[in-house]
């Protein structure tokens, strides 16, 4: 079943959107498949990444950034989590985008990832809907 197919519930431990900050926290979760063959270079590249990525995160206000992998049906997947401290989200992350170390960055790591069909048009990355927040 579609995860889209049902209405968001919020309440106390699952805050709307609008109400999701926590002081000036936005938090964002996302999956994507991950190239059976390339995990180890993905792995590699993720253990020492390039000082400029984190730099420019940094830069733009990313903090807490986080990604996992998992095994489901013999499929590998990545899930990450990040948290935006900043004031101005869609300037921080065109900064991101343009950004000519993110994008060869991404050169590299996005060949080793299988984006999902339940990802927006025009990102790599699905989006994950929060269920619970405790603070």
């Amino acid at each position: 079943m579609n995860i889209s197919s049902f209405e968001p519930i919020h309440g106390p431990t699952n805050p709307a959107p609008g109400d999701q900050y926590d002081g000036n926290i936005l938090r964002f979760a996302s999956v994507i498949g991950l190239v059976p063959e390339k995990e180890t270079y993905y792995r590699q590249l993720h253990a020492d990444a390039w000082p400029s990525i984190i730099n420019r995160l940094r830069s733009s206000r990313i903090q807490n950034y986080s990604i996992f992998i998992t095994e489901i049906e013999g499929k590998k997947y990545l899930f990450s989590y990040m948290e935006y401290v900043g004031d101005n989200l869609e300037a921080d992350m065109r900064a991101i985008a343009e950004d000519p170390e993110s994008r060869r960055w991404w050169h590299e790591t996005e060949p080793c990832q299988i984006p999902l069909p339940s990802r927006h048009p025009g990102s790599q990355w699905s989006s994950m809907e929060q269920v619970f927040f405790m603070r």
